[in-house]
């Protein structure tokens, strides 16, 4: 199996975590409701990462995923932008599992 990019204990602290990947793309992970999700960090407004300037992926309640440049909004189950510049476009999803042991990898292609 490959190598891990993050452990389900990692989110007991935070919802949320940027990964890089075994190819050098900067990712993301976030838990809402209990559900992993991960996407590419980078905006389809303008190819920005998601995080700047202030290193979060998810607006105060938690339970969108948020563009720190512009604000635009993402369902985390989907990556679709529900509101903002780029409203109707999607995040780049990237498909994970989780193992008995709560490692999170890159799901095989």
């Amino acid at each position: 199996m490959s190598q891990p990019i993050a452990h389900l204990a990692q989110f007991d602290t935070s919802p949320s975590r940027g990964v890089a990947l075994p190819d050098g793309r900067h990712a993301f992970l976030v838990r809402v409701h209990g559900r992993v999700s991960a996407f590419v960090n980078r905006c389809p407004h303008q190819q920005v990462p998601l995080n700047l300037p202030d290193g979060e992926f998810l607006e105060a309640s938690g339970e969108l995923i948020q563009c720190g440049m512009h604000g635009a909004l993402f369902l985390p189950e989907s990556g679709e932008c529900v509101f903002g510049p780029c409203q109707g476009r999607f995040l780049e999803p990237l498909a994970v599992s989780i193992d008995a042991e709560g490692n999170i990898h890159l799901a095989s292609e």
